[in-house]
């Protein structure tokens, strides 16, 4: 009965891993932001921070698009 909603999920196991992975870095970033806007001494530091798990984002939205490219994932245009 579930055979129809299975053949709709990605065929990698490896996207779960990488928006896992992306989640824990916009809360890390989430909790940054609260940190600079909080004020304080360290503005520089969780500027800096931000920046850093910014870039981290970056390279898991790279690998996420590398992977969706290289496999048929029917609900998706990718267009």
């Amino acid at each position: 009965m579930l055979n129809w909603f299975r053949a709709l999920l990605p065929r990698e196991d490896k996207f779960f891993d990488l928006f896992e992975r992306h989640s824990r870095i916009l809360v890390a970033g989430a909790e940054a932001l609260q940190k600079l806007l909080d004020g304080g001494e360290n503005v520089e530091r969780h500027c800096r921070e931000i920046v850093e798990l910014e870039d981290q984002a970056d390279v898991v939205t790279r690998e996420v698009l590398l992977a969706v490219r290289k496999s048929f994932i029917t609900p998706f245009d990718r267009g």
